[in-house]
């Protein structure tokens, strides 16, 4: 499940709940890692209010190039092309993501299709596939 951590969109990885204090409200205490970063979160909410879920949709998109900055050329079925997602670097969740891509694409065997995940307002490249040509 993906909640909102203190403003990032985080994956749950542990919720505890705490007895009822003195003021009679039981408190969650939630760990999460933030699916952008990578960096674990911490939060406390009353167990009688709501967590906000963001809107997060992925996209497919085909590879065609890697930027000298790091950055991915990429093409939607559209043909429609877009130079604004950086690679995944040491800094993301999977710091071998990028390279792994890097290595797809220099392979030549088929083409490269980047999933980006989409969430609040940020974007990233989260994994990726190959299709045979």
């Amino acid at each position: 499940m993906i909640v909102i951590l203190k403003d990032c969109p985080c994956k749950i990885l542990e919720v505890t709940t705490s007895k009822t204090g003195k003021h009679g409200h039981a408190k969650a205490n939630i760990t999460g890692v933030d699916i952008f970063t990578g960096k674990k979160v911490n939060d406390s909410s009353p167990t009688s209010h709501n967590l906000t879920a963001p809107f997060v949709t992925t996209t497919n998109l085909t590879l065609t190039d890697v930027t000298d900055d790091g950055y991915a050329v990429l093409m939607d079925e559209n043909g429609d092309i877009r130079e604004d997602i950086k690679l995944p670097d040491i800094n993301s969740p999977d710091p071998e993501l990028g390279d792994q891509i890097r290595a797809a694409l220099e392979a030549g065997k088929g083409d490269v299709i980047c999933i980006v995940t989409k969430a609040l307002d940020s974007e990233c490249i989260t994994s990726y596939k190959t299709a045979e040509a």
